[in-house]
């Protein structure tokens, strides 16, 4: 019998060295994203996407000026906390710090990572890889506070980090995305249920 609680764990997670929050922490504003699977789908809400921004001030402006981006930088958001639940065949994430605290990690039918409460079904089932090894992740065998992974969907579809031109990057996840790799950093090993209350 697998020991849940022996694999889990809280981490955060970074793309290229900048710690992920929801776009909605970390701006202010409308926050319209097109979708990753089709730009001519109609324009959504990305305000709980999954994502982060790494620009100068000048690029940030450059985005604001042409209309590529509807939304201000709003005040630095923390990194924000997962807790990996372990389940067998994979990890469901929820979230444990924030403004979205207690919410799980979905993908949307536009294929964006993003964060919404738990009501009828479980937040999504991903899969782990090693990104040196290309092994499945094993939190007993990884030594260190930090290591390289690769996130894929339950049903195989590889998690991108999704470029928002000029300012940074989202999470995208659907059939011909491109794996992309994300920087694990974990906080607290052998996690069990916490409240997030």
């Amino acid at each position: 019998m697998t020991d849940h609680k022996k694999l889990s764990f809280t981490a955060t997670l970074q793309i290229a060295g900048c710690p992920l929050n929801t776009l909605d922490s970390m701006c202010t504003g409308p926050i319209i994203l097109s979708s990753p699977i089709n730009n001519l789908n109609p324009v959504m809400d990305g305000g709980r996407a999954i994502g982060m921004f790494n620009c100068s001030d000048e690029d940030w402006h450059l985005g604001r000026d042409s209309g590529l981006i509807t939304f201000d930088r709003g005040a630095s958001a923390q990194s924000l906390v997962l807790y990996f639940r372990h389940f067998d065949g994979g990890y469901r994430l929820y979230l444990r710090s924030g403004e979205h605290l207690g919410e799980g990690v979905f993908t949307n039918a536009n294929g964006v990572v993003d964060v919404q409460p738990i009501k009828a079904s479980d937040p999504s089932l991903w899969k782990i890889v090693d990104a040196q090894t290309g092994q499945p992740f094993d939190l007993t065998q990884c030594e260190g506070p930090d290591c390289d992974i690769k996130l894929t969907s339950a049903d195989g579809h590889p998690v991108e980090s999704h470029y928002l031109y000029p300012v940074g990057a989202f999470l995208a996840c659907y059939p011909a995305a491109h794996q992309g790799d994300l920087r694990l950093i974990i906080q607290e090993r052998e996690v069990d249920w916490l409240n997030a209350d």
